[in-house]
């Protein structure tokens, strides 16, 4: 299992180092985030049990990163979002791998590139009132549970019963909305303040959520630090960000929490998916 997740650590750096091209060639504003951000701070590269990278960007930049990997994209790897993949239901993007296969549970029935990926995720100009935001945020999790409910996603095996339940109700009322009516109300919602400009930003696709609201000051404000023998970019206010996100980020936790967030039993390398 270790030489497996060294081997998916070291393809998700292949991603990276392509990623990385396009963005720099372009002037493509992007940050590490989340247990990537820890890693480079704590480790100076992976956490060493873990097995993804995630990367932020502003959506303006998501958009142009998205249209010059039409053209600049290595052919080894392909862009997967739901424009690009009918079937897809990420609000998110992903850069995948050709050739590789890795899945996640509540995904495994899905007809879509299955490649081994890194996650990349757009950040939206929010309300800076805090109660409107989470209104907001409330409808959108509902548009995007209703969403992965009509794309044929599984709720997680893991998830808290509340979950499962609001899962269930979701389903009853699937067919009220087509995919693309869902899609066009989550992107008017996502980007209703991008135009405004406001002083707060947020990722809508993390799995933080309210942890990761942050100002557009601090947005934009990066530091390069060292990963895996590479500089990468990382909030300038990275104690402030990750503080909220862990708390004492940098103590590890304890041996028995130590778990790679993915069952690498079904990861295959420079295989057909």
């Amino acid at each position: 299992m270790d030489n497996t997740l060294q081997r998916l650590q070291n393809t998700e750096l292949e991603i990276l180092d392509e990623i990385m091209r396009i963005c720099d060639a372009n002037d493509i504003h992007y940050v590490m985030m989340g247990g990537t951000c820890l890693g480079a701070i704590r480790h100076k590269g992976f956490i060493p049990w873990d097995d993804d990278i995630d990367v932020g960007m502003y959506r303006e930049d998501y958009n142009r990163f998205k249209e010059i990997c039409k053209k600049e994209l290595d052919s080894k790897y392909f862009f997967q979002d739901f424009d690009t993949e009918k079937n897809c239901g990420f609000i998110f993007g992903k850069i995948r791998k050709n050739n590789t296969y890795m899945v996640e549970e509540y995904a495994k029935e899905i007809e879509m590139h299955k490649g081994i990926w890194i996650d990349i995720f757009p950040f939206d100009y929010v309300n800076d009132d805090f109660t409107v935001f989470q209104k907001e945020y409330k409808k959108l999790l509902f548009l995007r549970n209703l969403f992965i409910v009509k794309q044929g996603f599984k709720v997680k095996h893991d998830a808290p019963i509340a979950v499962k339940i609001s899962y269930s109700m979701v389903r009853c009322i699937r067919g009220l909305l087509s995919a693309s009516s869902l899609k066009n109300k989550m992107m008017k919602l996502m980007t209703k303040y991008d135009d405004k400009k406001t002083n707060t930003m947020f990722p809508y696709g993390c799995a933080w959520k309210e942890k990761e609201l942050i100002s557009k000051d601090e947005f934009f404000d990066t530091i390069r630090v060292d990963f895996e023998g590479r500089k990468v970019p990382v909030f300038r206010s990275y104690d402030k960000y990750l503080t909220s996100l862990y708390k004492d980020y940098m103590t590890p936790p304890p041996i028995e929490k130590r778990n790679s967030g993915h069952d690498l039993r079904n990861v295959k390398f420079d295989k057909e998916n």
